[in-house]
Parts: structure tokens; sequence; C-alpha cells
């Protein structure tokens, strides 16, 4: 049966990069030649600008200036640019941060990655995702009269990427570029460091001992390392809400302890980081001992007695730590048009 296009969204990629930085033009052109393109054909994704926020590592917000991701395949992983010292170039290699922790350079240049996605070059490695569905030509779609399926006339994709990418640098360079070897190992180090470093930041963090403390009933039973009570905590504007994860969320009764030792801490990484503005929710993640790794939201609009947080709040918070435009979320800056 025929399939759905590939989900494109062309709009969201200038979010993905540091103010001042725009997408290049071969991601906005790819952007558009891949409208309308028969979902898994070139492999499975959507091509949408993603920040750090949503990366599977530790204090992934911490990272926006370094990475503009904009693939997101099905497992939760993401690709996209890593700029190690902060700034976009067109030198900037394409990385995967996979679901389980991997941290592979996929490519050394967006040109390089494209290529590979022409020549099929993923499919034999641990991103079989980025690999072309190989039932795409056996397409068939049911006519709708009982009769035999009649085949869907599908375009190879992997070719016509080829030719497309081919006319601006190449046929030659394209080739060179498909078959190129990635050295991975300073970015997996780079991004194990990062893991290692964060988790201790917050395993000593004051007020999240302090928080800690306040939440000791709830710290789980087990002893192992993965053992967590998860826990919710929503700031917007003067509301709070704290929710523990306990047969789906039930209220925490030490929020009023908790709700000052929250608003300390988000205005502390407001302090050290003002762009990212104020976060609007977060995750908390406990352990047997205490301790607690959080994960921020700093885009999405969080749910405050099952309802949506009231805009006219977060616009209050907003206001008090304003951000670049293009780091403000879209239900937050249709509102304050």
């Amino acid at each position: 049966m025929a399939r759905d296009p590939y989900i494109v969204r062309r709009d969201s990629l200038a979010a993905a990069f540091p103010p001042g930085h725009e997408p290049p033009a071969l991601l906005l052109d790819f952007a558009d030649w891949l409208e309308g393109r028969p979902w898994g054909s070139l492999g499975c994704f959507r091509l949408e600008g993603t920040l750090s926020d949503e990366a599977p590592v530790v204090d992934g917000s911490a990272l926006r200036r370094e990475f503009s991701l904009f693939l997101c395949l099905p497992d939760g992983s993401l690709v996209g640019f890593w700029h190690p010292d902060g700034m976009p170039t067109a030198a900037s290699p394409i990385v995967g941060l996979g679901s389980e922790g991997e941290a592979a350079i996929l490519a050394g240049s967006l040109e390089g990655f494209l290529a590979k996605l022409a020549r099929n070059a993923f499919s034999d490695s641990g991103w079989s995702d980025l690999a072309a569905d190989e039932d795409d030509e056996e397409d068939e779609e049911d006519d709708g009269d009982g009769g035999e399926p009649t085949p869907v006339a599908d375009e190879d994709a992997r070719d016509a990427l080829a030719e497309w990418l081919g006319a601006r640098i190449g046929a030659e360079r394209l080739n060179e570029l498909a078959s190129e070897e990635c050295d991975s190992t300073a970015f997996a180090a780079r991004m194990e460091a990062w893991m290692q470093e964060r988790e201790g930041y917050w395993a000593g963090h004051p007020i999240l001992i302090e928080i800690g403390r306040a939440l000791a009933a709830h710290r789980p039973p087990g002893r192992t390392p993965w053992d967590r009570t998860r826990l919710r905590a929503a700031l917007v504007g003067t509301l709070c809400e704290v929710q523990v994860y306990r047969a789906g969320p039930q209220p925490v009764p030490e929020a009023a302890q908790v709700e000052p030792l929250l608003r300390a801490l988000r205005d502390e990484q407001q302090r050290s980081d003002p762009d990212l503005g104020f976060w609007f929710e977060i995750h908390l993640a406990l352990d047997a001992q205490g301790r607690i790794l959080p994960r921020f939201g700093y885009q999405v609009r969080p749910e405050i007695g099952g309802a949506p947080a009231p805009v006219e709040a977060a616009r209050f918070d907003l206001a008090r730590a304003p951000r670049p435009a293009r780091w403000v979320p879209g239900w937050l800056a249709a509102a304050s048009v």
C-alpha cells in the first residue's frame, strides 16, 4: 500500500541553531527536496529542528550551542551537527546521539552525510534507521475493487538523492564522501566525560541535596543503582505543582517545602545561562541514597491541576527572564505577539 510522506518541518530548523547562526542552505534545500517523498525510502526519520534538550544525555539543555539536531529517529535517537567550540561552521560533523547512550560521528560534513544516505552507507552500521527500507520497491496499493493490487509507482529515492547531490558537488566527490570513514573516539569521549561530570555535579549540588532530604519518604526501596522514584514539578509564574509517579501522578505532601528550593534552583540556572530563560518543568529521578538527577523542560507547556498552564503566567516568567526569539516555544511566542 502507499506510504505516507516524510514529516518535514523546515521552519523548525532555525531554532536548532545558536542565536546569530542560520541553517546552511544545503540543509534547507534538502528539506525542500525531501518534502513529499515516501517515508522509509531513505531511512526512517522525520526532519525537524530539535534542541539538545530532547537528546538522550544528561543536562542536554546546557548543550544547545554545541548541537544543531535535525533528524529524529523512531527509537528516540537524534542526528545533527556537532559544534565542538559552540560555533557552527561548514566543517561541523554530523553525529548521532543514540537512545541507548551511543555517540558516533556519522559523517564529516552535511555533504558527506547526504552522500551516505544516497549510497545507503548506514545499512550495515548500528544506525540502521538511516538505511533505506529494502521493502520500498515492493510496495503495492489495493485498487479497492477486490482485484489484484496495483503496484505503486515509487521512484528510487537513493538514486534521486545521488543525482540531486551530485549536481551540486560532483559525482566523484559524492562517491568519495559516501565511503568516508569517521573516527568517533573524540566525540564519544566528550559525551562520556560530559555525562560523568554532570551526574557528579548534580549529586553534590546543595539545593538538590536539600530537595532529596525533603523527599526522603519517596526514596525507592531497592538498592540497585537503576532504582529510581520519578517525580515531576511545574513552575509557571506563581503556580507550582509537585507530583510523584506512583500508579499515575500523585500530589506530593512535601510540595510547600520543596517549592522554594525549586525556585532557588530555577533562578540559579537562569543566572548561569540567561539565554535559556526559566524552565517550566523539571523531572527528578530520586535514588535510594537520596541523590537526584534532574531533567529540565524549557520548551514544554506543562499541565498544572490537570490543565495546560496559563499562558499569562508563563508570559510573566518570560518577561522576567527573556530569551532569544528563536528559543521562545511556539505556544508562548504566539501568545506574546
